[in-house]
């Protein structure tokens, strides 16, 4: 919190001293009574734009990609990319050495994150409004090693539940439900039971994974949906047999805040690499199921789905993988997804991933106690957003190195509807690209501008943001 008060400071302070040299700054095309009058004397006296030299803002007129560069480096230096912000690294590297320093057996671990994301800037029509957000997230993880291959972690994720806050849960966040999460794990030694190999057995304590189910700020639509990863309350064994790989275990998939599990899942997995296949060198295929069920166990409101999956290396640089996962033996509750990885196939530094699947309209049980536990087993898309039934997506992300500490990144999504139509309820598109730069070891400072259009609401937003990031 002391981190995010001082940028905020910061940020406060730049403004202050850049109103004093554009306060006599007055648009003749801008009236005090526009409704967009505020935001844009915030952007002059953030030094990002002093208009045109006849004295113009041409808020109506249509924006170069050249202009938007523009923008968005004025932008960045303006929030934080300038001397004051590298003190504010430095200082924050020499709390967490302090802390690594006192840590004795437990040293801390993992990383401080804060962005500013300015919504629908420069998309024109629609029902958002224009605005900024400023959050952050920082996690905290300790490891104790108990030997012979035990140990155990815990971590303290903020997850920045003040932005994220959309009525479901605290603001601020609940520390042991909501904020915390155990990872035990342990290696078992079954040989008396005919078992060769040791048995890891890992025991988990977390909220599970947490989405933006709204926007609460009402400016940035293309947040909702946007999850925060986090552990589940269960226990996982897992081995090798055979040379096939298995687990297995029990999944608390929701939970009530008092703690009473609302369902359960039972689920298990069977793989096995296979070599010397036909037009490829190895194929690594399996098995999963799951048995879902309301409250602790029940085998009146159910719900068992499998899935088939399989992946394979095509030459030494692309990596293709596909899943048939089954939630009714009707198509309608089919999914099928495909993804291939190209690690820089033409030696000039460029990774890309790219993503295709179809999720049926009955895949996920129409059961609302167990959807609610079931919301992300159709799995995410390039923004971490939470697949769902009667939808089709592509999509993909592209990184490319330009030097040691200079990357240029890129994703996209399409959503369509079932029948491949670009159109509502679930038409959708998102399109972002952007820079990540390494200030110093360990820090990054990124910069992003994002289009996004949603068919059901009829709206074309954007965002244009910039964050930072410190690993430690």
């Amino acid at each position: 919190m002391k981190k995010f008060f001082a940028l905020f400071l910061t940020l406060v302070m730049a403004v202050a001293v850049a109103t004093s040299a554009s306060a006599q700054i007055k648009f003749k095309d801008v009236p005090d009574d526009h409704w967009a009058a505020s935001s844009v004397y915030d952007l002059v006296k953030l030094g990002v734009t002093r208009g045109y030299p006849d004295g113009t803002f041409r808020g109506s007129k249509n924006v170069t990609r050249y202009e938007t560069a523009v923008f968005l480096s004025k932008l960045a230096k303006a929030v934080g990319a300038d001397s004051s912000l590298k003190a504010d690294v430095a200082a924050l590297k020499t709390q967490v050495a302090a802390l690594k320093r006192g840590g004795g057996s437990m040293p801390l671990s993992g990383a401080y994150m804060a962005s500013w994301k300015f919504g629908n800037i420069l998309a024109e029509g629609g029902p958002s409004i224009r605005g900024a957000v400023a959050d952050y997230r920082l996690k905290l993880s300790t490891t104790q090693d108990m030997g012979e291959g035990a140990d155990v972690k815990v971590t303290i994720d903020t997850m920045d539940y003040g932005y994220m806050d959309d009525g479901q849960t605290a603001t601020g966040g609940v520390l042991a439900t909501e904020l915390l999460d155990v990872v035990s794990n342990v290696n078992l030694n079954l040989a008396a039971l005919g078992i060769a190999n040791p048995v890891k057995l890992t025991a988990s304590y977390g909220p599970g994974n947490k989405p933006h189910a709204a926007d609460p700020s009402g400016v940035l639509p293309s947040e909702v949906g946007v999850t925060y990863m986090r552990p589940d309350t269960g226990i996982m064994a897992s081995t090798t047999m055979w040379g096939a790989e298995l687990s297995g275990g029990y999944v608390a998939a929701g939970h009530s805040t008092s703690g009473r599990v609302t369902a359960s899942d039972i689920n298990g997995m069977v793989a096995y690499e296979f070599r010397g296949a036909p037009l490829v060198d190895r194929v690594k295929a399996g098995v999963a199921g799951h048995y879902v069920s309301a409250g602790q166990f029940s085998s009146d409101t159910r719900d068992i789905r499998g899935s088939i999956f399989a992946s394979a290396p095509l030459g030494d640089k692309i990596e293709a993988g596909g899943t048939l996962g089954m939630g009714t033996s009707d198509q309608k509750g089919w999914m099928v997804k495909t993804e291939f990885a190209f690690n820089d196939i033409w030696d000039t530094g460029t990774v890309a991933i790219g993503r295709f699947t179809k999720v049926g309209s009955l895949f996920l049980s129409d059961n609302a106690a167990l959807a609610a536990a079931e919301w992300d087993y159709a799995g995410f898309d390039s923004y971490d957003r939470a697949l769902t039934p009667g939808t089709v997506n592509i999509g993909g992300e592209v990184v490319q190195t330009v030097s040691q500490d200079l990357k240029l990144v890129g994703k996209g999504d399409i959503r369509l509807n079932s029948d491949y139509k670009y159109e509502a309820p679930n038409g959708r598109l998102t399109a972002e690209g952007g820079i990540s730069y390494a200030i110093a070891p360990n820090t990054s400072l990124d910069a992003m501008y994002r289009i996004f259009q949603d068919k059901a609401a009829d709206d074309t937003t954007d965002v244009a943001a910039v964050g930072l990031m410190y690993q430690f």
